[in-house]
C-alpha cells in the first residue's frame, strides 16, 4: 500500500513542477490570443488531471492509517495537504490569468463585426476558452464515474482479499489439525508394537511355565509308577537296604518279606 501511495505523491510533484513552468510562461512571454488560450486550456486539464490523483491520494491514505498506523498517516496526510495547498494555488492563478485574457480580448474586439458562432477561426479566446471548459466538465464528469467504477472494484477486492485470508487461516489450522493426528498415530503406532513385544514376551514365560509344569508333572507320575529309581533284580542294580523304615514299603522289600516267609513255612 505505501508503494501505491508513494507513486501517487511523486505523480503529484511531477504535474506541480509542470504547471509551475506553464503558469510562469504564461505570464512572462508573449502569446496570441488563441495559443494563450489553448495553453492555460492545457494547464486547466493538468489542474484537473491533479485533482484526481489527489482525490486517488486520499483513497490510499484511509488504507495507510489501516496497515501502517497513526504515525505513517500523519506524515503522508502532511504531504498530502502540500499537495492540495498547490492545486488550490494554480487553480487561482490560471483563473487570473485566464480573466486578464478575457478582459484583454474584451478591449480588442470592442467595435468588432459580428461572428458566426458555426465558424470557429471567428471565434475569440473566451468562447474557445467556454467551450474547452464544456468539454472539460464533460471529461471531468466521465472521470467521475470511472473513479466510482474503480473504487468499487476496490472494494470487491478488498473483500476478496479477506476471504481469502479467512480461508488461508482455515486451511492453515486444518493442516495444524492433521499434523497433530498424524503425531498421534505415531504415537499409537509405537504403542501397539510395545504391547506386541510384551504378548510375545510373556506367551513365552508362559511356554516356559507349562514345560515345567509338565516336568514336574511327569517326574511325580515317575515317582508313583516306579519308572525311577532301580529295577527288581536285574544285574546292575542297586541292592535296596531293607532294615530301613523308609525301605519296608518298597517292593523289593515286600518281596524279600514274602519270599522269606515262604522259606520259614517250608522249613516248618
Amino acid at each position: 500500500m505505501s508503494e501505491e501511495i508513494q507513486f501517487l505523491h511523486d505523480e503529484l510533484d511531477g504535474i506541480t513542477k509542470e504547471l509551475e513552468k506553464s503558469i510562469k510562461e504564461i505570464e512572462k512571454k508573449k502569446m496570441k490570443p488563441d495559443a494563450k488560450a489553448d495553453k492555460i486550456a492545457a494547464v486547466q486539464d493538468r489542474i484537473q488531471r491533479a485533482k484526481d490523483i489527489y482525490s486517488n491520494f486520499r483513497v490510499e491514505l484511509r488504507d495507510v492509517l489501516k496497515e501502517k498506523g497513526r504515525i505513517a498517516y500523519t506524515e503522508w496526510e502532511e504531504k498530502g495537504h502540500a499537495h492540495h495547498k498547490n492545486i488550490n494555488k494554480f487553480t487561482k492563478e490560471i483563473e487570473t490569468l485566464q480573466h486578464k485574457m478575457e478582459d484583454e480580448e474584451a478591449k480588442a474586439l470592442a467595435g468588432g463585426g459580428p461572428k458566426d458562432k458555426k465558424d470557429i477561426n471567428t471565434w475569440g479566446g473566451n468562447e474557445i476558452i467556454a467551450e474547452a471548459k464544456k468539454v472539460q466538465d464533460q471529461s471531468g464528469a466521465s472521470l467521475a464515474r470511472t473513479q466510482k467504477i474503480v473504487e468499487s472494484c476496490e472494494t470487491i477486492g478488498q473483500e476478496t482479499n479477506l476471504a481469502l485470508k479467512s480461508q488461508t487461516e482455515q486451511m492453515k489450522n486444518t493442516n495444524a489439525d492433521i499434523v497433530g493426528v498424524d503425531m498421534r498415530l505415531n504415537r499409537a503406532d509405537k504403542v501397539i508394537k510395545q504391547i506386541a513385544r510384551r504378548l510375545a514376551t510373556d506367551k513365552m514365560i508362559m511356554c516356559l511355565i507349562l514345560i515345567l509344569i509338565l516336568g514336574i508333572i511327569g517326574v511325580i507320575v515317575a515317582n508313583s509308577t516306579n519308572l525311577l529309581g532301580g529295577g527288581t533284580s536285574g544285574e546292575g542294580d542297586e541292592q535296596v537296604d531293607c532294615s530301613l523304615d523308609i525301605t519296608q514299603t518298597t517292593r523289593e522289600c515286600r518281596a524279600k518279606r514274602e519270599a522269606e516267609a515262604e522259606a520259614a513255612a517250608a522249613a516248618a
